[in-house]
C-alpha cells in the first residue's frame, strides 16, 4: 500500500514538474513574443520627422531657412522650410525617413551652420546671438562634436578662407580618422577646387565608421560611387549630345584640345564664353585643333537657351544632362562646374582646374606652332 502511495506521489511530482517546465517554456516564449511586438509598436510609433527647437536671447525675432534632402526607401527630394524665432524661441519639424544633413541659412544662399539628424531626433539649438556660426547644436553625438569643431573654427568659416578651412578639416580627420564626422567635414567643408589631391589623401586615411557609404549618400557627392572618390583614368573618347549634329564623339589625342564644362548659373560664364571665342580665332581650321564647351544643364531647353545667347561658333557645343554622374566624366575627374581640361596632341593632360585664364594660356602655347 505504501509502495503504491509512494509511486503515486512520484508520478504526480514528475507530472507536475513536467507541466511546470512546459509552462515556463511556453511562458518564456510568450514573453519574448510580447517583447518583440512591443519593439515593433515602438518603432512604428516613430514618425518620419525630426524636431528642431531654437533657444536664443529674448530680443531676437527673426527667421532662418533650413534646407535638407528628405528621402524614404523609394525616392528623395530637396526640401526647404523656415523656422521663425519670436522673442528668442522657435520650433519646427523636418520630415524624412532616412538620416539627413540639415543646412541652416540666414543672410544669403550659403549655409552658415549644419547638423546631422535622424527621424525621431530632437535637435536643440542654443546661442547668445542670432549668428548661426556661433550656435551650439545638440541632439546626437555627431552634432555635439560638429558644434565644437565649428565654434573652434568660426572665424575661418565666416571668412570663407578655403586654406584655413581645409587645414581645420585636415586637423580633425588626422586626429579622428574613424569618426563619422571626419567624412562629413570632408564632404561639406573641404574645398576640393583648391586642393583635390589633399582631399584624396585625407579620404584614404578614413577607416571604420567613417567609411560607411551612408555618409557619402547624405552629402550627395555624384563623383563618389560606392562611397569612394572616383579614380581618374585616361579616357580615349567622350560621346556627347551636340547642337547641329545630334551627337559627336570627341577623340582625345591627335590635336590640341580644350574642354570647358559649365552650367548657366556659373560665375563669370559670359567672360568664359568670350575667352573661348577668342581662342577659336587663333586657329580657324578645326582639323588642327578642337574646342568644346560641354553643358551639365539638366534639361535640353536650358542648354539650348544658353547656346542662343552667346553666339559661340566653330566650337563643339556638347550636352551631358547627368553631369558629374556620367561614368566617363567620373573617370576624367570632372567633379564640378566650371571646369577645364586641356590636352596636347599626344592626348596627355596639360591642365585641369577651374581657372580658364590658366587653361587658355596653356592652350595658346600648344597651338602656337600652328599659327
Amino acid at each position: 500500500m505504501r509502495s503504491n502511495r509512494a509511486s503515486a506521489r512520484s508520478i504526480f511530482r514528475n507530472c507536475f514538474y513536467s507541466v511546470f517546465k512546459d509552462y515556463r517554456r511556453v511562458g518564456y516564449r510568450l514573453l519574448m513574443f510580447a517583447a518583440a511586438m512591443m519593439s515593433l509598436l515602438l518603432v512604428s510609433c516613430v514618425k518620419n520627422e525630426l524636431k528642431v527647437s531654437l533657444e536664443l536671447p529674448k530680443d531676437i525675432t527673426d527667421a532662418y531657412r533650413l534646407l535638407y534632402y528628405a528621402s524614404d526607401s523609394k525616392k528623395g527630394w530637396y526640401t526647404e522650410t523656415v523656422v521663425t524665432v519670436q522673442q528668442g524661441k522657435g520650433e519646427t519639424l523636418c520630415y524624412t525617413k532616412n538620416p539627413t544633413i540639415v543646412y541652416v541659412m540666414y543672410s544669403g544662399n550659403m549655409p552658415e551652420a549644419a547638423f546631422y539628424a535622424e527621424r525621431g531626433d530632437k535637435i536643440r539649438i542654443t546661442g547668445e546671438t542670432g549668428d548661426p556660426y556661433a550656435w551650439k547644436i545638440e541632439g546626437n553625438k555627431v552634432n555635439e562634436e560638429w558644434s565644437e569643431w565649428r565654434l573652434a573654427n568660426k572665424e575661418a568659416l565666416k571668412g570663407r578662407d578655403s586654406q584655413k578651412i581645409n587645414k581645420a578639416v585636415a586637423g580633425f580627420v588626422n586626429a579622428n580618422p574613424d569618426k563619422a564626422l571626419s567624412a562629413i567635414l570632408l564632404m561639406t567643408y573641404y574645398d576640393r577646387r583648391s586642393d583635390d589631391k589633399g582631399f584624396r589623401v585625407l579620404w584614404n586615411k578614413l577607416k571604420g565608421d567613417a567609411l560607411k557609404p551612408e555618409w557619402v549618400q547624405l552629402a550627395g557627392c555624384a563623383d563618389m560611387p560606392g562611397g569612394m572618390p572616383a579614380e581618374r583614368l585616361k579616357v580615349g573618347e567622350l560621346i556627347l549630345h551636340t547642337a547641329g549634329n545630334g551627337a559627336d564623339t570627341l577623340k582625345i589625342g591627335g590635336k590640341p584640345m580644350i574642354l570647358y564644362f559649365w552650367r548657366s548659373d556659373d560665375s563669370d560664364k559670359a567672360e568664359s564664353m568670350n575667352e573661348l571665342r577668342n581662342l577659336r580665332k587663333l586657329v580657324p581650321d578645326s582639323s588642327r585643333y578642337l574646342i568644346s564647351d560641354i553643358s551639365f544643364e539638366m534639361d535640353s531647353l536650358s542648354w539650348r537657351y544658353g547656346l542662343s545667347g552667346d553666339s559661340l561658333k566653330g566650337v563643339v557645343r556638347g550636352w551631358l544632362p547627368i553631369g558629374e554622374a556620367d561614368s566617363v566624366v567620373m573617370r576624367m575627374g570632372v567633379n564640378r562646374t566650371p571646369y577645364v581640361l586641356v590636352y596636347d596632341k599626344k592626348g596627355q593632360e596639360i591642365y585641369r582646374g577651374d581657372d580658364l585664364s590658366k587653361a587658355s594660356a596653356m592652350y595658346r602655347k600648344l597651338t602656337a606652332p600652328e599659327r
